[in-house]
């Protein structure tokens, strides 16, 4: 990464994104020289990401072929306009303000139907966290054929980085105006983006 300051390695960060982030996506060997990048829905477990799909079909078939994967995560906060930060009229200082996970792994099909089942209720416990559901398990005769009949994917991580451009490259007289024109604005991802930035403030 050329901007060393945006890098962030610490494991809590890649748990809060995996956790947090709704939407991944998967970028594969397309075939024919292109790469192909797949938005999923996913869950981390034990270090891993989870995620099904059809036992057909082409990302099924590139996987196959080439399970060497790029998976990458964003959580993105405040877009903040030019006229903020310059009075000359500028473009350059607009900009999106996110954290971000950067995965490379391989991908391979989960053949263990008690992985399958685990791997399936971790994505249901995160895009269903109040519950209200029968926990997925194998040995429930209820979940036999779905269990059976769709694709669990695995994607053993192995290397990762994290990038948080939240502002900090930013001296903090800047950081605090920042702050003053999130808290004005005043939506709910504003107030979460200058409460993260307020805090790496000097006390």
């Amino acid at each position: 990464m050329r901007n060393k300051e945006f890098l962030n390695n610490d494991p809590a960060l890649f748990d809060e994104v995996a956790t947090r982030c709704l939407e991944g996506y998967l970028a594969l060997d397309g075939g024919e020289g292109y790469p192909r990048a797949v938005a999923i829905n996913f869950a981390a477990q034990d270090g891993r990401i989870y995620f099904h799909g059809a036992l057909a079909g082409d990302k099924f078939k590139r996987l196959a072929a080439n399970g060497r994967v790029g998976f990458t995560m964003v959580l993105p906060y405040s877009l903040t306009p030019s006229y903020w930060a310059t009075s000359d009229g500028s473009a350059c200082p607009a900009t999106q303000l996110y954290i971000s996970i950067e995965v490379c792994g391989l991908c391979c099909l989960v053949e263990d139907r008690v992985e399958k089942a685990s791997g399936l209720q971790s994505i249901m416990e995160k895009y269903q966290p109040e519950g209200n559901h029968r926990p997925i398990d194998n040995e429930d005769p209820r979940y036999e054929r779905s269990i059976t009949g769709v694709g669990v994917f695995r994607v053993e991580v192995e290397s990762w980085s994290g990038k948080v451009r939240m502002g900090q490259n930013l001296p903090e007289k800047s950081r605090r105006n920042l702050v003053n024109h999130l808290r004005k604005r005043g939506s709910k991802l504003d107030q979460k983006t200058a409460d993260w930035i307020a805090a790496t403030f000097e006390t």
